[in-house]
């Protein structure tokens, strides 16, 4: 990043439209960074660059894109990272989408998540959709927590459905 405007940011708080010129630069080290210190700006402008990052050529870009939004929690981003997890093709951001769903707990991430858990083997689901499910807490999960509870022989996915199963109201 730029070492005047990273130092700027720093000494005298964060100025959006900064932030956003620097998520937005053609310089993909200094998105990288900005995307990174845009998870302390909870300013829409900077939450709609964030969303715009999802679709960042950079693997690197899209999964700090992705844990910014998950660390603001902004409910308006589930509808992007939901649309980004049925496209995205990298393993590693589809992990930290998921992850970012169960962070920001936001009912309306539960279809794509039971898409995954329902589609899966039972001792294939990935530990992180049934933690997101539990951490949603939402009543349209239980017959696939309970169906992994049964089925799985895996002890890490039995654990953690019944985790999940405890949290949902």
């Amino acid at each position: 990043m730029n070492a005047v405007l990273l130092f700027t940011l720093v000494a005298c708080g964060p100025d959006t439209s900064q932030v956003v010129q620097g998520i937005h630069s053609d310089n993909p080290a200094v998105r990288e960074d900005m995307v990174e210190f845009a998870r302390k700006v909870e300013e829409p402008k900077v939450v709609g660059a964030l969303m715009a990052s999802l679709e960042d050529p950079s693997e690197a870009i899209r999964i700090k894109a992705v844990q910014s939004l998950a660390a603001l929690r902004h409910k308006g981003a589930t509808a992007p990272l939901v649309d980004r997890l049925v496209i995205e093709t990298s393993p590693a951001v589809k992990r930290e989408i998921i992850d970012a769903l169960g962070r920001i707990a936001d009912d309306r991430a539960v279809p794509a998540l039971l898409l995954i858990a329902q589609d899966t083997p039972a001792d294939d689901v990935p530990l992180n959709v049934v933690w997101a499910l539990g951490n949603i807490g939402d009543r349209r999960a239980l017959p696939v927590l309970s169906r992994l509870r049964e089925e799985s022989t895996d002890p890490y996915v039995v654990y953690n459905a019944n985790v999940a199963l405890r949290k949902v109201k």
